[in-house]
């Protein structure tokens, strides 16, 4: 059994919006194929890709991972009491979001303009009854990012990873590619392709048996990749030539 996996946002889905090709392309591969999504979104956040019949979701960088029909896999929530820490730490700082095992909402500090099921929160007590998977800090550019990242790891039990202006923190063994060996693992996926755009995409592109960016990624990136594309139909595309 062979599966494609994507990261979402700006990979998979534009100004909330599936590129028409790629989902046709996404649909024929998966008549022989699995296609699932390896993402920072959290459990909720579905409207704009629920239009693809995904077989496998690998959610919150890596903390949460589904089946197809949205069972649990395995899941790795981060400890409460350091989640609070970094609420409190950086609640005047840097926007929050903090992605949890509810379905229906997620928690911003924050007002999130066209998430309907974004519920604003202005003290940890607000979320501490949840289970909590992760907790992203989104400062005012990719500069101020990139310094704080290495500040993250004074929690002792967390790992960080950045996505241009924002720090998805999740427990210290998560990651999309541990996310990507347990979801080959458990559906028993003999070689898995994985692509995406963005730094958090690393350790995706590290566990995959082939990895796609774009022509249009950070450059750093386009080195740990072995193909760069313009889009997911022309990396289904070259994919079909390599198996």
């Amino acid at each position: 059994m062979k599966a494609l996996v994507s990261d979402i946002d700006h990979t998979l889905v534009f100004d909330g919006r599936i590129k028409e090709d790629d989902e046709k392309a996404i649909k024929k591969y998966q008549k022989n194929h699995l296609f699932g999504v390896c993402t920072g979104r959290p459990l909720c956040a579905w409207d704009d890709v629920k239009k693809l019949d995904l077989d496998f979701y690998i959610l919150s960088t890596g903390a949460l991972i589904l089946d197809k029909r949205m069972n649990i896999i395995q899941h790795t929530p981060m400890n409460k009491e350091t989640a609070k820490n970094i609420f409190l730490d950086y609640f005047n700082q840097a926007d929050m979001i903090i992605q949890t095992g509810n379905r229906d909402i997620f928690y911003a500090t924050f007002n999130e303009e066209n998430h309907s099921y974004c519920q604003i929160v202005h003290h940890f007590k607000e979320v501490e009854h949840e289970v909590i998977y992760s907790v992203s800090l989104i400062f005012k550019d990719e500069m101020t990012t990139k310094k704080e990242l290495d500040s993250i790891y004074r929690y002792g039990n967390v790992m960080p990873f950045q996505n241009k202006n924002s720090i998805d923190i999740v427990s210290k063994d998560c990651s999309k590619g541990q996310g990507i060996k347990e979801i080959k693992k458990a559906l028993q996926i003999e070689h898995i392709s994985g692509i995406g755009d963005s730094y958090n995409d690393l350790p995706l592109f590290e566990a995959s048996d082939y990895c796609f960016t774009f022509h249009s990624s950070p450059s750093d990136l386009k080195d740990k990749v072995d193909v760069c594309v313009n889009n997911i139909k022309e990396a289904i595309g070259l994919l079909e030539g390599v198996e």
